[in-house]
């Protein structure tokens, strides 16, 4: 594997950490992947879809050790051209605003303060207004794909990988990449679309990640400046 050489090489252990979207969505797939990092012993944080939460899956996500954060509102694309957004250029600042700020209550009444000022944009993606509303809203950290460009008006911690979405050697290869950058790395999860084989080849990599000497597992609000 070329990521277990890469670590091998590294000069000192790598921040790593793991972030899970669409909570609210597919929960016993959720469960499943929050009991596998629980095997592993390793930190896990999850963003949460307001409009998706209930009651019981807030219970067992407050009971529960995973970091937890806000996933947009809805987890509804608003573009009615090009990539899908939540919050992007066809919503103006007060739209985008009043979403956020929903979402953020509803949130705090379910979780209370087991949830961390922080966003994740469904799709990794929103505008400069969005920034602006979390800022002015109380966000302390914005978390996209790491190819987007900073809006420089809070903290941002991306993420690199996808695990759901890339083959086994293309996880292998941009890892092993992103390690040699010397990270720290964001490892992305979708439960929602992770099969039985997904879920196993996920727990293959958090065996090898969990033990190896170079590898500091941490939490979002760990790295949060």
């Amino acid at each position: 594997m070329r990521l277990d050489s890469a670590l091998d090489s590294a000069p000192g252990p790598v921040d790593v950490f793991f972030r899970d979207d669409d909570a609210g969505w597919e929960d016993a797939r959720l469960l499943e992947l929050i009991a596998r990092f629980a095997e592993h012993g390793l930190p896990l944080d999850l963003a949460v879809i307001p409009a998706e939460l209930d009651e019981p899956l807030a219970e067992r996500l407050r009971d529960g050790h995973a970091g937890l954060h806000q996933h947009g509102y809805a987890h509804t694309n608003h573009q009615v051209e090009g990539r899908k957004c939540e919050f992007g250029p066809a919503r103006d600042k007060a739209a985008q605003r009043e979403d956020i700020a929903r979402g953020q209550a509803q949130l705090r009444d379910l979780l209370g303060d087991r949830l961390d000022p922080f966003f994740t944009p469904p799709w990794n993606r929103c505008t400069r207004d969005t920034a602006e509303n979390l800022v002015e809203l109380g966000f302390t950290l914005l978390s996209r794909e790491h190819k987007a460009e900073p809006f420089r008006l809070l903290p941002e911690l991306p993420v690199h990988l996808d695990v759901a979405r890339l083959t086994p050697e293309e996880l292998d290869e941009r890892f092993a990449g992103h390690v040699a950058d010397g990270g720290p790395v964001g490892v992305m999860f979708h439960h929602g679309v992770m099969e039985s084989d997904a879920m196993a080849r996920a727990s293959e990599l958090l065996a090898l990640l969990a033990t190896h000497a170079n590898v500091r597992a941490r939490k979002m609000s760990e790295l949060c400046p």
